[in-house]
């Protein structure tokens, strides 16, 4: 019986480990993607090194803040969606702070074809 008990144990710590790889290989993709948009935006708006940094951290914590919102469950579309429009509009504005008016600008203009799909 101890050895039966030992034998599914050791099933599910496989099944973790297992779980656990997987996980570890979706999260790339994701930074690949925020990387993608960076290396965009440098090209797009001629970006320096340091704005470079500080929009790479702005969109790090904003597109976990889209995530969290949007896998949280039991909350209305509408909520949702709100949250979302308003994690979008402090985005906006940390990105205001950092880009010069003609980058804004030439960034609203992106944002929005992007947001539109």
């Amino acid at each position: 019986m101890k050895k039966i008990i030992a034998i599914v144990a050791l099933c599910f710590l496989g099944l973790g480990v297992a779980q656990a790889q997987v996980s570890s290989q979706k999260a790339p993709v994701k930074s690949a993607l925020q990387t993608g948009v960076v290396e965009m935006l440098t090209q797009k708006l001629n970006l320096t090194p340091q704005q470079v940094a500080s929009v790479t951290k702005i969109m790090g914590v904003f597109a976990q803040s889209r995530k969290t919102v949007s896998q949280s469950s039991g909350m209305p579309s509408e909520t949702k969606a709100e949250k979302l429009k308003k994690i979008n509009d402090r985005e906006d504005l940390n990105m205001k702070n950092i880009l010069d008016e003609a980058q804004y600008a030439k960034f609203q203009e992106l944002a929005k074809d992007i947001r539109k799909g």
